[in-house]
C-alpha cells in the first residue's frame, strides 16, 4: 500500500473522513530458515530416494561413488533423536525408482538396477515391490505396464501416479501416466499422458491434483533442463500448464514434495551447465506462484528432503554433481503459507 505524506498532500488528508479506518501495516515477511548440521547419513550417496514412515525418513539406495556404483542399503533417520539406524535392503532397483508410503507399508516401482555407465545405458525395470511392515518382508506387486525410471510421482489419496520418465531402453523420454489404487485391485491403469516427455523431474500431490515439475530431456544435463510445471486433474483426466519453476532444473525426484500447508517444495537439483543448486523453492498451488526460501548452506544435486513439523530435513546428495555427501541439514522454521 502506498502511504501519503501529510506535508506533501494536505488536501487529500483534509478531505479524508475522520471515521476512516487507519491504514493497515504491511505484513511482515516470513522469517528466514536457519540451517544447522545434524547427524550425517551413515553412507554418503547421491540420487538416493526418500520417504517418511512413522515420523522417520528412509533414505534408500543411490550412487555411492563418482564412478556411479550403487547400493541397496536403506538408512533410517529419526529427526526427534537425531540418530540413524539401518533398514532393510532394497529388493531390486537402487536408483531412479518411485517410492511412496501407505500407512507403514512402502511401494517401490521401476528404476535402474546395477552400477551405472553413461557409455552403455542400463535398461529400466517394470518391477514393483511392496514392503509389508507387519511381516518385515518385500512382496512383489503388479508390474508396471511399461518399464521405466526417473518418473515424476506422487500418492494422490490412495492412488499412486507415475508420469514421464525414461522408457524401457533407459534413454528415451516417455509420456506415460500409470495409476495404481493401492487400496484396490493389484493392477495399473492408464491416465492422460504427460504433455511432453521428460525425466528426472519432481512430482507432488496437492489440492486434489497431481503435479509434474521440471525435469530434463533425455540425458542432456548440460542444456536439456526444463522449467515446465503441469497439473493433472483426476476428475477430468486432463493436464493444465502452470507457472514454470524459478529456473530450469532436474535431479529433484527425492527433494520435491507437498508441505502440510498445501504448498509444494523443491530443494536443490541440477541446473543448466551440470551445476548443483542451493535453491529452496515453494510453489503456492492456490495462487500459481513461486517463491524462494532461505538457500541451503551448500549446493545439492540429487538430495533427499522431507518436512517434519516446522523443520525441513535435507540429507545426502552431491555438492559437485558426482561426489556423494553424507551431510544432513535441518532448516527451521518453516513458515505457513501466507
Amino acid at each position: 500500500m502506498v502511504r501519503i505524506s501529510r506535508a506533501l498532500f494536505p488536501f487529500v488528508l483534509a478531505c479524508s473522513s475522520p471515521s476512516s479506518p487507519p491504514e493497515t501495516e504491511p505484513e511482515a515477511p516470513p522469517k528466514p530458515l536457519t540451517w544447522s548440521v545434524a547427524a550425517p547419513c551413515p553412507l554418503a550417496r547421491f540420487e538416493a530416494n526418500g520417504v517418511v514412515v512413522d515420523g522417520e525418513l528412509w533414505v534408500m539406495g543411490g550412487f555411492v561413488s563418482a564412478s556411479l556404483e550403487v547400493t541397496r542399503r536403506i538408512d533410517i533417520y529419526n529427526p526427534t533423536t537425531d540418530t540413524w539406524r539401518k533398514g532393510p535392503d532394497l529388493p531390486g532397483a537402487e536408483t531412479h525408482m518411485a517410492v511412496v508410503a501407505m500407512n507403514r507399508d512402502l511401494v517401490v516401482a521401476g528404476g535402474f538396477s546395477g552400477n551405472f555407465s553413461f557409455s552403455s545405458r542400463l535398461p529400466t525395470t517394470d518391477a514393483v515391490w511392496r514392503w509389508n511392515a507387519a511381516t518385515a518382508t518385500w512382496i512383489a506387486g503388479p508390474p508396471l505396464p511399461v518399464a521405466g525410471a526417473a518418473f515424476a510421482w506422487a500418492l494422490l489419496g490412495s492412488q499412486l501416479h507415475l508420469a514421464g520418465g525414461l522408457g524401457p531402453d533407459g534413454d528415451t523420454d516417455a509420456t506415460v501416466h500409470h495409476v495404481w489404487d493401492l487400496f484396490g485391485p493389484a493392477l495399473w491403469t492408464e491416465a492422460a499422458p504427460l504433455p511432453g516427455g521428460r525425466n528426472h523431474g519432481g512430482g507432488a500431490a496437492a489440492g486434489g491434483r497431481f503435479y509434474a515439475l521440471a525435469g530434463r530431456l533425455r540425458w542432456d544435463e548440460a542444456e536439456g533442463d526444463l522449467a515446465e510445471v503441469d497439473a493433472f486433474e483426476p476428475a477430468t483426466n486432463t493436464w493444465s500448464s502452470r507457472a514454470p519453476i524459478l529456473g530450469a532444473r532436474s535431479e529433484i525426484g527425492a527433494s520435491t514434495g507437498a508441505l502440510a500447508d498445501g504448498r509444494i517444495l523443491v530443494v536443490g537439483g541440477s541446473v543448466p551447465g551440470v551445476m548443483p543448486s542451493d535453491d529452496v523453492l515453494a510453489y503456492d498451488t492456490t495462487h500459481d506462484e513461486w517463491s524462494r526460501l532461505t538457500s541451503l548452506p551448500e549446493k545439492r544435486k540429487g538430495a533427499v528432503a522431507a518436512q517434519f513439523g516446522e523443520r525441513l530435513v535435507v540429507t545426502t546428495g552431491s555438492p559437485t554433481s558426482i561426489d556423494p555427501s553424507a551431510t544432513t541439514f535441518v532448516g527451521c522454521c518453516l513458515a505457513p503459507r501466507r
